[in-house]
C-alpha cells in the first residue's frame, strides 16, 4: 500500500485551531440577538407576504366565476398590502432574507395586475347589467335575465301579470 503524503492528499486538510487575526483586520462579528430577532420578524412578514400575494393571485381570476366585483376587490387589497409589506422588508437593506424578498414582491406585483385586470373585467360587466337588473325588477319580467325558468316565477305563461300583482311575483 501506498502512504500518502501531504503534498499529493487531493483534499486540503482543515486547520484545528482558528488562524490568528491580523491587526486592524476586522474581526467576524458574530449576530447579535436583536439582530437574529429582526431577521425572524422580517421572515415572518414575508410569509404574511407570500400568502397575501397568492391569495389574490389564485382570487382575481376566480373571481369571474363567482365572486365578481367584491372578490376582485378582495384580491387587490390583498395584493397591495403584500406588495408594502416586501417592500419594507427590503428597504431595511441586504439581509439574508433578501432574496426571498424579491421573489415575493415578483408574486405580489403579478397578484396587483391580475386583481386589478378582473376588477376592470367585472365592473364592465356589472355596468352592463345594472340597466337590466333595474328593468327586470320594475317590470317584473325576468326573461331577459332568466330566460325559460323565468316562466316558473309568473305563473308558468312567461308573460307579466295581468296587473293584479303590479308585475311583481311577491304580489
Amino acid at each position: 500500500m501506498e502512504q500518502q503524503t501531504p503534498s499529493n492528499d487531493p483534499l486540503p486538510q482543515r486547520p484545528e485551531a482558528p488562524e490568528p487575526l491580523q491587526p486592524g483586520a476586522p474581526e467576524n462579528p458574530q449576530p447579535n440577538p436583536d439582530q437574529r430577532a429582526a431577521d425572524q420578524f422580517d421572515l415572518m412578514e414575508l410569509k404574511s407576504a407570500r400568502t397575501l400575494s397568492t391569495v389574490a393571485t389564485i382570487a382575481g381570476p376566480v373571481s369571474f366565476i363567482i365572486g365578481g366585483v367584491a372578490l376582485s376587490s378582495v384580491a387587490l387589497v390583498c395584493a397591495i398590502l403584500a406588495f408594502t409589506k416586501t417592500r419594507r422588508v427590503l428597504r431595511k437593506g441586504s439581509g439574508p432574507n433578501s432574496s426571498f424578498a424579491n421573489i415575493v414582491k415578483q408574486t405580489a406585483v403579478m397578484g396587483i395586475f391580475i386583481s386589478c385586470v378582473a376588477l376592470v373585467l367585472n365592473l364592465i360587466g356589472l355596468m352592463a347589467m345594472i340597466p337590466i337588473l333595474m328593468d327586470a325588477m320594475r317590470t317584473g319580467d325576468y326573461s331577459a335575465i332568466l330566460g325559460e325558468s323565468a316562466a316558473s316565477l309568473q305563473g308558468g305563461t312567461g308573460a307579466p301579470s295581468d296587473g293584479n300583482g303590479g308585475g311583481n311575483p311577491w304580489g
